[in-house]
């Protein structure tokens, strides 16, 4: 079979600083999969930002709602938004820079407050067509009003069961279903309505609207890695469309250059707001040499995942991921 070409984008990630997901060893008997859990744990959640992450002080800490309102309210403490009835959902959040195939993305179990009982608090002018959302690091944002009063669309200020860590936007942040992390800000200060508004990242050219692409990521194996000939080899990964298309209905892995599929074993999920995690035992051939493993999503609207991708600019990578791995001798 004739090797397919494939365009293998490096793209570099919105500027900002990066700490990737990590992988630990398991014991010997249990299949490395990556990711490992359904949940990603705080200290190995991805993070980026603009700058340094801002440390705020609770005591001092004050949340305004400003621009067309026709019924401003005081400024708000955190102890006023935790009275506020509660929710906990479970989300995924990605990077709108990642190349395919990267580790900056992650999941959580969130607790917060429904942006819209909020925002109830304030009589909301017709003029107004956006939230903006100002950060204490300089950051802002703004998401349609419709966006903001949709149930799913949360303040934050719990991360798996801890107190919204420092370097996630503590003390509250924005979680956006179906967007990429540029619309899910942190370390609010301020929110405003407003007629219009040019994001921090819209200014430089980038995707206003944000949505997620469906996206599925090979962990296991990874990048020119060595694969035994002849053993059982388990490869793994997440699969994720953010809720646009009904949640992933199935994954399916190649290891022939897309001639046959195989279909993988979800073996953890929660709603489509939240990855699923997959993985297929491939027997791995005697043959020695270079191997090309491609992985797609299926989702329950029956949308598949295509071959090629085309990225003129950063909004969000289409395509399935491919992994590069060698086939060595036992």
């Amino acid at each position: 079979m004739k090797r397919r070409t494939f365009i293998k984008i490096s793209a570099m990630s919105a500027a900002g600083i990066v700490l990737p997901l990590k992988l630990e060893a398991q014991e010997e008997d249990i299949p490395l999969l990556k990711p490992r859990t359904l949940i990603t744990p705080n200290d190995e959640f991805y993070i980026l930002q603009i700058d340094e992450p801002a440390e705020l002080d609770e005591a001092s800490w004050r949340l305004v709602i400003t621009g067309l309102v026709e019924k401003p309210m005081p400024p708000m403490q955190l102890k006023d938004i935790k009275a506020m009835e509660a929710v906990e959902t479970m989300r995924t959040l990605k990077c709108i820079g990642d190349p395919i195939g990267t580790e900056q993305m992650g999941n959580a179990k969130w607790k917060g407050i429904r942006l819209r009982d909020l925002l109830k608090k304030v009589t909301i002018k017709l003029k107004a067509k956006v939230v903006v959302f100002r950060c204490a690091d300089s950051y802002h944002t703004a998401i349609p009003l419709a966006d903001a009063l949709h149930e799913d669309t949360i303040l934050a200020y719990e991360m798996n069961g801890e107190v919204l860590p420092i370097d996630h936007g503590y003390p509250v942040r924005l979680l956006n279903p179906g967007h990429y992390g540029t619309k899910n800000p942190k370390w609010i200060v301020n929110i405003q309505l407003a007629e219009k508004h040019t994001s921090y990242w819209e200014e430089k050219g980038w995707d206003p609207i944000a949505n997620v692409k469906l996206a599925t990521v090979i962990g296991t194996p990874s990048a020119e890695e060595e694969i035994t000939a002849g053993e059982d080899y388990t490869i793994s990964g997440a699969a994720y469309d953010a809720g646009h298309h009904g949640g992933i209905k199935k994954v399916e892995v190649s290891v022939d250059y897309g001639e046959n599929w195989n279909e993988a074993k979800i073996w953890a999920k929660d709603t489509p707001l939240a990855w699923v995690l997959w993985k297929w035992t491939w027997k791995v051939p005697k043959k020695k040499g270079p191997v090309e493993i491609y992985a797609r999503a299926t989702t329950n609207s029956g949308i598949t995942q295509d071959e090629m991708f085309l990225k003129v600019k950063p909004v969000g990578a289409l395509g399935y991921h491919t992994v590069d791995a060698k086939i060595v001798d036992p």
